[in-house]
């Protein structure tokens, strides 16, 4: 008899600690996905701003490609790559003033870091 009381009280234990843990897993995923998603849309509105100006620059049709990396526990760096021929034309100071407009914007200071090449 005290031998099925003591599995059945280890057997509730292990189940409320399950579900417990269960419990705190799905917050911190919660968490990740509402970051994900707030993300998401400043790196979207960051491309489409990326565009705007490119095309009122006279680069119609750039390509913008954004990635990024992150180090657990710090916000994330982003690598943005801006596929254009006829940037290669601009001089140091032309696309200086460009990357200062591009990185002038809440992505930036979201990110760690915000590098932007042009290929």
């Amino acid at each position: 008899m005290k031998k099925g009381l003591g599995m059945i009280t280890v057997f509730l234990v292990l189940a409320a600690a399950l579900c417990v843990s269960g419990t705190v897993m799905s917050k911190g995923r919660n968490d990740y996905t509402r970051e994900n998603e707030r993300y998401a849309l400043l790196e979207d509105a960051f491309t489409e701003r990326a565009r705007q100006i490119l095309e009122e620059c006279g680069f119609r049709n750039s390509g913008v490609t954004v990635t990024w990396t992150r180090e657990q526990g710090c916000p994330r760096s982003y690598l943005v790559k801006i596929h254009h021929r006829g940037i290669a034309n601009l001089g140091d100071d032309e696309r200086e003033r460009l990357t200062e407009e591009l990185r002038d914007g809440e992505l930036a200071r979201e990110a760690q870091e915000l590098c932007i090449i042009y290929t």
